[in-house]
């Protein structure tokens, strides 16, 4: 980590512009954190493939024979959804220019301002 990484993270803290709710939150920025975090999901998975041969359902489904059957149904369910994000952005997405051009009526409430310094 170079001095100015250093500076940066120490200076994080005591920021006043970072909202006091943020601060204890700053580690997840960290570089080891982004580049663990593609573990939690395993861990999760194995946790829940071990809890599901512990303690079975009363009344499993047909597929539940398998181990870790719902953790393959959850990876096909999530797979789905990510490969779903395109068609639906290309089917929900409109133009800039879908709402019109300009501000609300009422020039207190506006989003563009006329004059300069006048709100």
């Amino acid at each position: 980590m170079s001095e100015i990484d250093k500076v940066a993270e120490i200076d994080a803290h005591k920021a006043e512009d970072i909202h006091p709710a943020a601060k204890p939150f700053l580690f997840l920025g960290e570089e080891k954190v982004k580049r663990g975090f593609i573990v939690l999901p395993f861990v999760g998975m194995i946790i829940t493939i071990i809890l599901g041969m512990i303690y079975p359902l009363k009344h499993p489904a047909p597929w539940e024979v398998f181990p870790g059957s719902w953790a393959v149904f959850g990876f096909i369910a999530y797979s789905l959804i990510v490969f779903a994000a395109k068609p639906l952005f290309k089917l929900l997405a409109r133009d800039e220019t879908y709402y019109g051009e300009g501000g609300l009526p009422d020039p207190f409430y506006s989003t563009e301002h006329t004059h300069e310094g006048e709100h």
